[in-house]
């Protein structure tokens, strides 16, 4: 027996509603819940349709975009900064390593793997942050001072400063997954639940991180400064829909979609080691609104 997808998004629809409605109404809590319970039991329709996974209220994240290189001998230091940050605060701190510009270079017999990607060159092109020099990074793509390049010292208070934002969260995520390892094929659904309306034009991005690559790696730290069996952290690897994603539409309070993709895997990629990384962020001024990430397995 199948519950009743109608049923289930008549129920998440009407969620709000039923917390204002609680505690004023228990007549209509009984009927709602009654009406739900009486049908959850329905044989399965046929037809697509999505089942809505209700979000249970969570609290805002951030996105540390750690822009580095395997030739970086200080880009382990930030690295280990970004992580410090994030056992402070757990999963409401994203991590992405994005390799990128002179210091990502490849130069034999050492450093040979080709860490790059497309979206992360253009991400570090249009934001110019190897031009300024690594370590760098950005916070949630929030311009600071008029720069969106943040110096890796000022990442904990930035981070500190989005996170404990009194603003009402606008806008929530959740990441579903499915993974088939014979043929590497990665279908995914995220849900947008819309906490209130998003001015102007905002978009949608899948990143495809990969963490535990064991390569090559300069540390100034480290004698000597080569280190052969370095661990690469949340590697950026791709996308599953572009640099920029897609441009949202029904971004008005009370909306919630879903949005379907699918991808490939290349056969380097590490599947147990993979995650997507979403983000939506605002069109004009680049800030990310909210990060949500998904591991694989």
């Amino acid at each position: 027996m199948q519950k009743c997808p109608s049923i289930q998004r008549f129920l998440f629809v009407n969620y709000k509603l039923l917390l204002i409605m609680k505690n004023k109404a228990p007549i209509y809590c009984f009927i709602l819940v009654s009406l739900g319970l009486f049908l959850s039991s329905c044989e399965k329709i046929s037809g697509p349709y999505r089942k809505p996974v209700v979000v249970t209220p969570g609290e805002r994240k951030v996105l540390i975009e750690d822009f580095t290189g395997h030739q970086c001998g200080f880009c382990p230091e930030a690295s280990k900064l970004a992580y410090e940050i994030k056992e402070d605060y757990g999963d409401r701190v994203v991590v992405m390593a994005i390799h990128a510009g002179f210091f990502a270079r490849l130069t034999p017999p050492k450093y040979t793997y080709d860490f790059k990607c497309p979206e992360g060159v253009q991400l570090d092109t249009d934001f110019g942050i190897s031009a300024v020099g690594n370590p760098n990074g950005m916070i949630n793509r929030k311009k600071i001072n008029g720069s969106y390049i943040i110096s890796k010292g000022a990442w904990a208070a930035e981070v500190e400063n989005v996170l404990n934002s009194t603003d009402p969260l606008p806008v929530r995520l959740n990441l579903e997954t499915e993974y088939d390892s014979a043929s590497r094929n990665l279908n995914t659904t995220v849900q947008i639940d819309y906490e209130e309306d998003l001015l102007g034009p905002h978009r949608l991005s899948l990143y495809l991180v990969e963490d535990s690559i064991v390569k090559w790696q300069k540390d100034y730290s480290a004698t000597p400064s080569d280190v052969e069996n370095y661990v690469h952290r949340e590697v950026l690897r791709g996308s599953i829909n572009g640099t920029y994603g897609d441009l949202l539409s029904n971004t008005t309070d009370g909306n919630f979609v879903f949005l379907d993709y699918n991808t490939n895997l290349k056969s380097e990629w590490v599947a147990r080691h993979m995650s997507i990384v979403a983000v939506i962020f605002n069109e004009t001024t680049k800030e990310i609104l909210q990060v949500e990430q998904k591991h694989l397995e």
